[in-house]
């Protein structure tokens, strides 16, 4: 596994904001920008997302409709994605914490 922190180009920083993006009929956005020097730093097309914590809702929403053809169906996969991302950012986590870098 290959782990990065975003850095800024322009002042070297690692204090990010993620600014996301939702158009209908359209990839999700994340736009970076440095929250030191205000610069862009790097877009993000998602072809998934999840946001721990805000619960199904935001899970439907970010997938738009039609795309599952049963609500049981959707449970499963937003429970999936639920595990797999915890399990994720834990192991990103250890991964910085092997390589001595500051989350």
């Amino acid at each position: 596994m290959e782990l990065h922190r975003q850095q800024c180009q322009n002042c070297r920083s690692y204090n990010m904001r993620n600014l996301l993006v939702r158009n209908p009929g359209e990839p999700q956005k994340v736009y970076v920008r440095c929250v030191d020097c205000r610069e862009f730093v790097a877009l993000y097309t998602l072809s998934d997302y999840y946001h721990h914590g805000k619960g199904i809702e935001s899970y439907l929403k970010s997938h738009g409709s039609g795309e599952v053809e049963s609500g049981r169906d959707m449970l499963a996969d937003f429970k999936a994605v639920q595990e797999t991302a915890v399990e994720g950012f834990e192991n990103a986590i250890e991964q910085l914490k092997k390589e001595e870098k500051d989350a």
